[in-house]
């Protein structure tokens, strides 16, 4: 039994375009502004610096994640391109052979 894939570089940068979108869109959300009036409406009470450190850590989280995110739009390009290199070395090697 013979075991094979087709790889399209196409829609793996296709993939790629995406993911790389979804990556800005992910670091563009305003994670810390929602929180602002939190410690506006309570002065003196630990709930504004409570609210700063949840909009700080959740803000690190979300860009982490955009960060992840564009890796992988990174790794996408990387495998589209590998595959294209891959398929013009074989057409290469094997493209000047003629049966016999």
């Amino acid at each position: 039994m013979s075991v094979s894939f087709q790889a399209d570089p196409g829609a793996i940068d296709a993939a790629a375009n995406e993911l790389s979108a979804i990556a800005g869109a992910v670091h563009d959300v305003d994670v810390a502004g929602p929180f602002v009036p939190v410690g506006d409406a309570l002065p003196g009470s630990r709930t504004g610096p409570a609210s700063i450190w949840v909009s700080s850590r959740l803000g690190a989280a979300v860009a982490l994640l955009g960060d992840h995110v564009q890796d992988m739009a990174r790794s996408a390009e990387q495998s589209a391109e590998s595959y294209r290199s891959t398929d013009q070395q074989i057409g290469l090697r094997f493209g000047g052979m003629v049966p016999r």
